[in-house]
């Protein structure tokens, strides 16, 4: 029988990964217009591919989560990695990079929310939105797990 404390840095990569993907996945559709939004302010229509104008409020709470999320991502497939190659789970890293990876979506999705009342009318939530929170979820439970096994 696999003892899940003793692979734990298999959950920790598990979280980089889906941190790697929601970077690369749509955020937000926009149903009115048939388009996708990523994090990173790359804006995709039928014919149109484009990015969020600079001026706009969701240009900076675009890049702020996706340097979060990214930061996040880094910081929990550094720990996973160090966790297999020296067999030294860093459960400190591995919380620290869940909470970033669950801070992220959080501002961007928040900030949206405050900019415009009325957008879950026609904005809705793709897998970009929801994989973080997995991941941070993921990587916060393996590291609580990794503290408990000392």
């Amino acid at each position: 029988m696999v003892n899940i404390k003793e692979n734990l840095w298999i959950f920790v990569l598990l979280a980089g990964i889906l941190g790697i993907v929601s970077i690369f996945t749509p955020t937000i559709y926009i149903s009115s217009e048939d388009a996708y939004i990523w994090v990173w302010n790359l804006y995709v229509s039928n014919d149109i591919v484009d990015f969020v104008q600079t001026d706009e409020a969701l240009f900076d709470l675009g890049i702020t989560a996706t340097i979060i999320i990214a930061i996040g991502t880094l910081v929990t497939l550094f720990s996973g990695i160090v966790s297999k190659v020296k067999d030294k789970h860093l459960s400190l890293f591995t919380i620290i990079g869940g909470i970033l990876l669950l801070i992220g979506p959080i501002i961007y999705l928040a900030g949206i929310t405050a900019e415009e009342e009325n957008l879950w009318e026609y904005f809705t939530v793709n897998v970009g939105s929801i994989l973080p929170f997995f991941a941070g979820s993921i990587a916060i439970l393996a590291g609580v797990m990794g503290f408990l096994r000392k």
